[in-house]
């Protein structure tokens, strides 16, 4: 994604990281544009089968917008030995409620997601919030993320910060369900109260302060 891109709008506190995630993987398979190339078997696993530029999806249910999925390249490996789809230029995804409002997305640089086993990837500058009206709305960042649609969780095996109300939480191996409800560290860096409002508005990940190790789980 270019550098002067939106930050992501993480939604609700039911449908977060599955709801923007799933949305890029329906959007996907309504076929991607006219660049794709004649399929080949020599080299499966680094041949695309299908590629779109500049690849810009909305879905829509009954007129209602639900998502909408950017990218500047989008690729397909149906012929590798576990299929999979890569997003090698960042992908940003919003899903929306019925009164068009945002109620999730997230950004990364990079992302890729394998069919067989149903895991996501996100890679770089991985930021998520989760608004739900009436609420403080609660933020993920993150240089590396996962999702498991088999096993219903999300989690990340780097550094993470959870910005929730006014504080910050930082810590290693996060992990999560996947609607992002319920959240820990096994290994908890510190907590900071912080403007959380102004963090979120001009925050990259590498940005959030540390605080000292207090080898404590939340």
């Amino acid at each position: 994604m270019n550098e002067n891109r939106d930050r992501p709008t993480f939604c609700r506190s039911g449908r977060v990281l599955a709801a923007a995630f799933s949305a890029a993987s329906i959007l996907f398979f309504a076929r991607c544009g006219n660049n794709e190339p004649t399929p080949t078997v020599d080299d499966p696993e680094t041949t695309p089968t299908q590629v779109s530029y500049n690849h810009r999806r909305i879905n829509s249910v009954d007129g209602n917008l639900q998502y909408r999925m950017e990218t500047p390249l989008l690729e397909r490996y149906e012929l590798a030995k576990e299929p999979f789809m890569e997003f090698r230029e960042g992908i940003k995804v919003e899903t929306f409620d019925s009164a068009l409002r945002v109620e999730s997305d997230i950004v990364a640089d990079y992302a890729r997601f394998n069919e067989t086993q149903k895991l996501w990837e996100a890679r770089g500058n991985v930021i998520a919030h989760n608004y739900e009206t009436g609420k403080e709305p609660r933020t993920l960042l993150t240089e590396r993320l996962f999702w498991d649609q088999t096993a219903k969780k999300i989690y990340s095996d780097t550094i993470a910060r959870v910005i929730d109300g006014g504080s910050v939480h930082v810590g290693r191996n996060f992990e999560a369900d996947e609607n992002f409800e319920r959240w820990s560290f096994r290994n908890t860096v510190g907590q900071i109260e912080v403007d959380a409002a102004a963090m979120r508005d001009t925050s990259t990940v590498g940005s959030v302060p540390v605080a000292a190790d207090t080898s404590a789980t939340k």
